[in-house]
């Protein structure tokens, strides 16, 4: 099996994952946010109230928080993805040292 890595085009995948589609992700989860709140704002009573609350509680933080929602999900993924990038030239650097050593 072969294993090879394009080092720049990898990276530049990472980087694109960590910030563009991290932002179209979070951008989305506020735009779903506010569609929410705007087909909900002419309710009431307690019914609307608890609506809100299990909305608030439940979804707002998974599909717009940075930290511990969707959006860190995907950032998470392009970590992930550079972190392998790093470790593929790691061992290639390490394996050129060895066979430089071996002349």
């Amino acid at each position: 099996m072969d294993c090879m890595i394009k080092n720049a085009e990898v990276r530049d995948a990472a980087n694109t994952i960590k910030t563009t589609i991290k932002d179209e992700f979070a951008s989305a989860g506020t735009s779903f946010i506010t569609s929410f709140k705007a087909a909900i704002a002419d309710m009431e009573g307690e019914a609307k109230d608890a609506l809100e609350e299990f909305f608030q509680n439940s979804y707002v933080d998974l599909v717009s928080s940075d930290e511990k929602g969707i959006p860190a999900m995907v950032k998470g993924f392009g970590d992930l993805i550079e972190a392998n990038r790093t470790q593929f030239a790691s061992v290639d650097h390490s394996i050129a040292e060895n066979i430089k050593k071996a002349k």
